[in-house]
């Protein structure tokens, strides 16, 4: 009877194995399985913590092999690497020396030690057998494009070519037939241990090094995991991102065990556990993907500026990225699956891993918040249970939009990109589409989610007397309606309606200077103002909100409770900003807007209304300019840029405009504000003026 040869080569390959104390448990074979290649699989029913491999360090393949870090790493009558080389790459990249060693081993043939095994793995020769999108052709590699797969992808083809060429330089005419290492080979070498290697860290003993030579740097890179090892037998279990497994060095035997951590049936395969890996990781590190949603992640990256960098790391809930980068990065993970939605304020936060939004807040603070993050290193933004009515209120709001910008433009891209590729002709390319869209999947969930919440925050005002905008759909979800007790977003449409609601007859005759000025006809059109003029009449509004409070005292307080606790907390804020950049002498806009605003508020202050003010706003070298600046601080530091549906009066519809909508922080706490400071004395010399806190 005819055998099968790859058969024999795993009979030849376990029987090699068994000289050198490496073993397979009984019940357990070797197969060729359809989809994932070779295989275990239980000949038996196995009872959980099983030993199914045994392997023997003696058969292990590594760096130290190369180098013969101790006697149970052994060369096996290998040509020593010149010294030039080892020492050259010993001390930071003892990686690519075992690359190179597995070149030589295969270069041997039959002659080297571990040949039975090497013939066994994908030959260099054989590019559809390694899987990897990185040995795929072109032509197949383009369905990647714009997707998590494609920047590793070229990153690993640049790392290896520079590793290669460092190692190659150092061999050339020092180690017999060095120019048989081309870099095909090394490209082969560097996927084996990319694919089938175990950490250093995970799989090597200190015992096991007690007689190395160079002990203390071998047990670093050990350590560090900067090198990897290939066990074989062992390596032969696949992955199903289900870790039933359990591993365990034994120095004192001298092998690593491979052991189930549950029963296995009969005729089922024994699966391995790579780790808890994403699809992206899968396919570019093993060339294949598992169907279940929890792997469909999208990785975000953020390169904050150095002084968010600086802010981040001062908080306790930081996690340092890895050293030795050439920039900082922040990574971060984007989930997909289902969403609790009573489980914290902000239900869009369960889409991303830890940290990202904490470090959003310190790249988008402003100068309340950026104070505040760095006076309380403890306080983090994603364990406050109550976040929306934390300090850091405004920043969720801007992090949502900086994350819409991103998401949106990721969707987009791998879209158009999509859109211009033809339709699969192959596995990989089959494999690729799916990977692709899968990407999208979580991409459009999230950026949904996201959307959700910004037009639920700035499609409802209570603030505002519209009909179309405060009134709330019966199919708005509960969950996106809690937040406007807590935080809100206002229109500078609906900042002038409150006052034509509360304040008619200055309303009118605030909005007749503005129609005057601007020659626009009354009432205002709204969806032409905001196009150049928002920041200039945010600026007036806030100054009037403020002119407002001084002029009636507690029964502003009593009427506008949520708008006076938000002022109460912007004159404790800002106080010390005031107080440090000399408020009288610094406009917080551009010049351009300077004359418009001055004309305006001069004009108000006039009004018969604010009587009672005209002398307070005199005092001085025109004090009105300090109400000025404050106003223009509060509009740049509180504002943010959000899209908001306004009325157009001539054709009596509705406009989607990106404008400066204020983020207002309601029911806040009331704070005692700084005696003595500039800003308290100013508002202290009002008439009318009665600070929250008395």
């Amino acid at each position: 009877m005819h055998q099968d040869p790859e058969q024999t080569k795993i009979e030849v390959l376990l029987q090699w194995a068994q000289q050198f104390d490496t073993s397979l448990h009984p019940d357990v074979e070797i197969y060729q399985d359809l989809i994932t290649g070779l295989s275990f699989r239980a000949l038996n029913d196995i009872a959980p913590d099983t030993r199914l491999v045994s392997c023997s360090y003696n058969t292990t393949l590594s760096y130290l092999n190369a180098i013969q870090a101790s006697d149970i790493f052994q060369r096996h009558d290998s040509q020593p690497f010149p010294s030039e080389f080892t020492q050259a790459m010993s001390p930071e990249d003892p990686n690519i020396i075992g690359h190179f060693f597995l070149m030589q081993q295969y270069l041997m043939g039959y002659k080297s030690f571990w040949w039975n095994y090497i013939r066994l793995l994908p030959q260099p020769d054989e590019t559809k057998s390694l899987a990897l999108p990185i040995w795929w052709p072109e032509s197949d590699r383009i369905f990647l494009a714009g997707t998590n797969a494609e920047p590793p992808i070229s990153k690993r083809q640049q790392l290896w070519k520079a590793e290669w060429e460092r190692g190659i330089d150092l061999l050339k005419h020092r180690l017999d037939h060095w120019e048989n290492y081309n870099y095909i080979l090394y490209q082969w070498a560097a996927t084996i241990f990319g694919t089938r290697s175990f950490r250093a860290s995970l799989t090597i003993s200190e015992e096991l090094l007690k007689d190395s030579s160079i002990r203390h740097q071998t047990l670093d890179h050990v350590g560090q995991d900067r090198f990897s090892i290939l066990l074989p037998v062992l390596d032969i279990g696949n992955h199903d991102g289900m870790n039933r497994v359990h591993w365990s060095k034994e120095p004192i035997s001298g092998q690593f065990i491979l052991s189930s951590s549950e029963a296995v049936k009969r005729n089922n395969q024994i699966y391995n556990y790579y780790g808890d890996k994403s699809n992206s990781e899968l396919l570019v590190g093993y060339g294949f993907t598992l169907p279940d949603p929890k792997n469909d992640i999208v990785n975000l990256k953020l390169t904050p500026a150095v002084e968010s960098i600086q802010l981040r790391r001062s908080q306790k809930c930081h996690v340092f990225p890895s050293i030795n980068q050439p920039e900082e990065e922040f990574m971060f993970k984007m989930l997909r699956g289902n969403v609790n939605e009573t489980g914290t304020e902000l239900v869009e936060l369960q889409f991303f891993s830890h940290g990202l939004f904490d470090t959003l807040a310190c790249m988008v603070a402003n100068r309340r918040e950026h104070r505040f993050i760095a006076a309380n290193p403890a306080y983090c933004l994603e364990t406050d249970l109550a976040l929306l009515s934390g300090p850091l209120y405004r920043s969720i709001f801007l992090a949502f939009h900086v994350l819409t910008d991103k998401l949106d433009y990721e969707t987009k891209r791998i879209q158009e990109i999509g859109a211009r590729l033809p339709l699969p002709q192959n596995q990989n390319q089959v494999l690729a589409l799916n990977y692709r869209e899968r990407q999208l999947g979580v991409l459009t969930e999230a950026l949904t989610r996201i959307r959700k919440r910004i037009h639920a925050a700035s499609t409802f005002n209570s603030f505002c007397g519209h009909a179309y905008h405060n009134q709330i759909s019966a199919s708005s979800e509960q969950y996106l309606l809690q937040i406007h007790s807590q935080v809100e977003l206002l229109a500078l449409e609906c900042a002038f309606n409150w006052l034509h609601v509360y304040y008619p007859d200055i309303h009118d005759a605030v909005t007749k200077i503005i129609s005057e000025d601007q020659d626009e006809p009354l009432p205002l059109d709204w969806t032409i103002l905001v196009d150049d003029w928002d920041n200039t009449y945010w600026i007036v509004w806030i100054a009037l909100l403020w002119m407002l409070w001084s002029r009636d005292g507690e029964s502003f307080l009593i009427r506008h409770k949520d708008l006076s606790s938000w002022l109460s907390e912007m004159n404790v804020s800002y106080d010390y900003q005031l107080v440090m950049d000399n408020v009288d002498g610094i406009f917080y806009a551009e010049p351009s807007e300077q004359d418009t605003i001055n004309h305006t508020l001069q004009q108000i202050i006039q009004l018969p209304q604010f009587n009672g003010l005209q002398k307070w706003l005199s005092k001085g070298q025109n004090s009105w300019k300090t109400l000025r600046n404050f106003a223009s601080l509060v509009a740049k530091e509180e504002a943010i840029s959000a899209h908001f549906s306004i009325k157009n009066v001539e054709h009596a519809d509705t406009q989607r405009k990106l404008q400066k909508m204020l983020v207002i922080g309601k029911k806040r706490e009331p704070t005692d504000s700084p005696k003595h400071t500039l800003w308290t004395q100013f508002l202290g010399g009002s008439p009318g003026f009665t600070s929250p806190t008395d």
